[in-house]
Order: structure tokens, then sequence, then C-alpha cells
């Protein structure tokens, strides 16, 4: 019996069908479980003395010989039948998943023309931030987060806690300071505006260039973070942070350093692979281990690996 699930694969396909399909299963499994014949057979008794003795509390159930082939070759199918639409499933709502948070980090930006996008974050005092006049334009931008300042707190609720809002990345420029424009202006301008403004908070207007600029990786479970520059191998970030990504080989196909990026589920071999050169940079890049992959996700890295077309190479040195 071979299941197709294409159409259930289809986003704007009929949940209608889906459940008729999903009840359809758990009554054939049902009627399998139930149709199968069974009786009570004693090993142990030889005559028919000891099988009239034999009460059905000291007997062990056994498989009727009667039937067993059509049984098996029934409950078989339902089986095969239900696992297909049990994967096809999970492949559903782990794609809706998918979807709804690359949806959400869109949600929180306004993209503008030259690849930019603008946002608003709200930030407690002292902002725990070191802003700097831009090398060659006008303008200032985040320079550095402090570590366990109010602007580190803040990232990590947004991206380890799934707080609602956008995280501060260095490189993302300062244009306005609760309201009032700045963008151009020079850092002791925008420190004013800083200094001067009233409460214990202030909204800061950032601009982040998400074609160029640098990325945000998390590593999971480890939960360590830091921004990187796109093309830099993924082993080195790892090792300034100490994310405890385990190194087992050379060439990056043992399996032991692969890692999973958390949205697209494309894996990566740490050793080998470097930071994405076109990652969209208004989503973090979050790296799971394999181990965290089949935790969370209910998959296996090599599973996904070949699911993408990719093979170690072989050992003679053919394709």
């Amino acid at each position: 019996l071979k299941f197709s699930s294409h159409a259930l694969d289809k986003p704007g396909a009929p949940m209608s069908i889906f459940t008729v399909l999903s009840v359809a299963c758990v009554l054939l499994v049902t009627l399998a479980i139930h149709g199968t014949p069974t009786s009570f057979v004693n090993p142990l008794v030889t005559s028919k003395s000891d099988k009239a003795s034999c009460s059905k509390a000291q007997c062990s159930p056994v498989r009727n010989v009667v039937g067993t082939t059509s049984s098996a070759q029934w409950r078989n199918t339902a089986l095969a039948l239900g696992m297909g639409i049990a994967c096809a499933a999970r492949r559903r709502v782990q794609r809706v998943q998918r979807n709804a948070t690359v949806q959400q980090w869109n949600a929180r930006v306004k993209r503008i023309e030259g690849g930019r996008a603008v946002f608003d974050v709200t930030l407690s005092k002292p902002l725990g931030l070191t802003p700097k006049n831009f090398p060659n334009r006008p303008g200032v931008g985040i320079a550095k987060i402090k570590e366990g300042g109010n602007t580190d707190l803040w990232n990590k609720k947004v991206l380890l806690e799934d707080a609602d809002g956008m995280f501060v990345m260095e490189g993302d420029e300062v244009v306005a300071v609760n309201g009032t424009l700045c963008e151009g202006q020079d850092l002791e301008q925008v420190s004013k505006l800083v200094k001067e403004s009233e409460g214990d908070s202030l909204t800061l207007k950032l601009v982040r260039n998400y074609l160029t600029g640098p990325v945000k990786i998390v590593w999971k479970p480890s939960l360590k973070m830091a921004t990187y520059k796109r093309g830099a191998l993924l082993r080195a970030c790892e090792e300034t942070l100490g994310a405890n990504v385990r190194y087992s080989c050379e060439d990056g196909w043992c399996s032991s350093c692969w890692h999973a990026e958390d949205n697209y589920m494309t894996v990566y071999r740490i050793c080998k692979m470097d930071v994405p050169p076109k990652w969209d940079n208004v989503m973090p890049f979050v790296l799971l281990s394999a181990l965290e992959v089949k935790n969370t996700k209910g998959v296996l890295c090599k599973n996904l690996m070949q699911a993408d077309g990719i093979k170690p190479p072989r050992k003679d040195g053919k394709l």
C-alpha cells in the first residue's frame, strides 16, 4: 500500500480532509486490533483434565492460528496507513510552525529600500550599550552591548524566552530617540537626546542592514549567543563562546558537530561551514545540536541531511 501525503503538505489543503483521514486511520487501527482472534492457552497444559481445571487468570494469551495471515496483513495495512498520516501531520505542523516564526520576525520590522529594516525597542536605563560614529559615513550605530546590561537582558528575553519584540544588535543605526529624529547626526547630538530623555526607559528607533549586516548566532542547548560577520567559520564562532560542541573528525562527516538551524531545519557541519552569507539578520541564526533537534523536533539530523540530498563522499573517491 502506497500512501501519498502531497495534498496534506500543501498549506492550502482543507483541514476537513485531514481530519477525516485521521479519524479513518484510528478506526482502521482499532478494527485491526479488535478483529484479531485470540485464545487463552497454557503451554504447560497437556491433557483435557488439565485444560478443564485451568483458569484464564493462569493462562497466557497467544494468537490463534486460524486467520493469522489475513489478520496480520490487515493490521499491517492499517498501521502503514496510520504511520503515513502521522508523518504527514508532523510535516504539516512543523512547516506551519516554521512559517509562523518567520512571519513573526517579519511582522516586528518594517522593511524599506536599500535592504534595510526599521524597528523600535524600548529599553530601561541605563541602556548598557556603547554607541559610536560610523567610520565611513554620517550617523551613530551600536558598537557594543554590555554583558549583563539592560540591553543584553532585553535580548535574552527576546531570543531565549520568546518575548514579543526585536533584539538589538551591534551595527544597528540609531535614527530616533523617543520619537526625535537623529538620522545622520553625530554621537554628541545623539547622546544629548539620550541624556535629556525623561523617565526610567526610552525608545530607540533602529535601522538594520538585513542583507549585509552581521548575524546574531544563538547556540542551543548551551544558550550562548554573540554577533558575527557573515562568512565567518562556525567553529571559530563556537570556540570563542564555548558552546560545548564536540568534534571527532577532520572532514565533518562524523556527525558529532552537526547542528540544524531552528527555522528551516538546514543541517550545518560546524567544523567546516560558515555563517550563511545571505542570511536575513532580522531573524537570529539559531543552531540546535543533534540531540536538541531529536528532543524538540522529533527528527534526526542525519535524516534531515539525507532529505536535502546531501551524502558524505565515498571512501573510494567515486561519486
